[in-house]
């Protein structure tokens, strides 16, 4: 009986398939806008609160006197 060394490798043999590389920004656009939609409703409650404690400052240091 002969042996039959020819086809033996030491490497992997390659895929039949390949894999459809994936792309690392498949979601970018989702995180993009949830950004801008909560750092626009954050900064709007920051603005609705200066501008109330800024009334209350300027307020509470007018004084109207009715003759």
């Amino acid at each position: 009986m002969k042996d039959d060394f020819e086809n033996i490798r030491a490497e992997r043999d390659t895929p039949l398939y390949r894999q459809t590389p994936t792309s690392n920004h498949a979601g970018l656009w989702k995180q993009i806008a949830l950004g801008i939609i909560v750092g626009y409703s954050v900064l709007g409650i920051l603005s609705a609160v200066g501008w109330l404690v800024f009334l209350k400052l300027a307020m509470g240091t007018l004084q109207i006197d009715i003759p």
